[in-house]
């Protein structure tokens, strides 16, 4: 995850989003979903076993051992996860996404998105940066909550299209962040889609909003309001946090971030929002990064908003007739 920033102005956005543009009413109070109650134990779970692998940046031992967990927890649910892997001949290294798809009764989608991979801490010239890295809270928390998400889902009735995504590369390749060498996996997956769009657009579904999980799982959780995200879907979120009584876990502080969110700004017009914990994160990309500072309650009350909010995001922005 990246440096703040601001949005970045395209010289021409791609209408690749959402094709609605009328004002929406206010948003109404909403329904507290029914989450089952070992949803934090088991997304715990799964970030104790990434964090036992050990630093999982790309090309590591543990890098490979994550891509594997990933797909073999995806398999076992009885879901048909996908590879996308690649070779990046400038950087000499190769990535890989994870993708699995929920259909539902519209062929629009909601995307849900984290990154598997984890920050380099071997290799620098300066010796502060290098050390053991873990990443229980980035990536390891978003991984963990991602796939017990697509878990629960895959037994629920839903009018949208859902797609899980696990990026790979989202960290920088440096130490210092360089956007141009960071966010790998998102790009190319916001690249296919263009093209996809562009190509067959009868045949590509849209995607109507991006959901980014991004460190989540703190024991002193604070999601930030991050001002790139969609105002709307900023407000909805808000709403499922007060639906479930978490309304002091969100939105404390605001600030704009780069993420993988970012390349689906700077090319797409699709609504996204980066649910993410950074301005109050004394642990960002250090050791401590590790598995005493996660909570299973956090990881929870996360997945119980996400939960919350999926219904009004299809009840406003999904098609019901395609």
């Amino acid at each position: 995850m990246g440096r703040r920033a601001t949005v970045p102005t395209a010289a021409a956005l791609l209408i690749f989003g959402c094709t609605c543009t009328d004002p929406k009413p206010a948003i109404p109070p909403m329904t507290k979903a029914k989450a089952p109650l070992d949803l934090g134990f088991r997304a715990y779970g799964h970030v104790q076993t990434l964090v036992n692998y050990g630093p999982r940046h790309v090309g590591s031992k543990g890098w490979k051992q994550a891509i594997d967990f990933i797909m073999g927890e995806l398999t076992d649910m009885g879901l048909e996860p996908r590879r996308d892997e690649w070779f990046n001949g400038k950087e000499q290294l190769s990535f890989t996404n994870i993708s699995v798809t929920l259909k539902g009764t519209s062929k629009d989608k909601i995307v849900i998105g984290c990154h598997h991979d984890t920050k380099k801490c071997v290799g620098h010239h300066d010796p502060a940066h290098n050390f053991r890295f873990v990443g229980a809270n980035d990536s390891g928390s978003g991984v963990g909550l991602l796939i017990e998400l697509a878990r629960i889902l895959k037994n629920v009735e839903h009018v949208a299209t859902y797609e899980f995504v696990f990026f790979d590369g989202e960290e920088s390749l440096p130490w210092d962040w360089d956007k141009k060498r960071a966010l790998f996996g998102s790009k190319r997956y916001v690249r296919h889609y263009v093209q996809a769009r562009f190509d067959e657009p009868e045949n590509t579904p849209i995607i109507q909003a991006f959901i980014l999980i991004d460190m989540v799982g703190a024991k002193d959780l604070q999601i930030d309001e991050e001002t790139n995200s969609d105002k709307e879907l900023r407000d909805i979120f808000y709403a499922a946090a007060k639906a479930n009584g978490h309304e002091k876990y969100f939105y404390v502080d605001s600030l704009p971030v780069t993420d993988d969110h970012t390349p689906f700004l700077d090319d797409t017009k699709v609504r996204c929002i980066n649910l993410i914990d950074f301005e109050d994160n004394p642990h960002w990309h250090k050791a401590s990064d590790a598995l005493e500072h996660i909570s299973a309650d956090s990881l929870h009350l996360v997945g119980e908003v996400v939960l919350t909010a999926l219904p009004a995001i299809e009840t406003r922005f999904i098609a019901t007739t395609n």
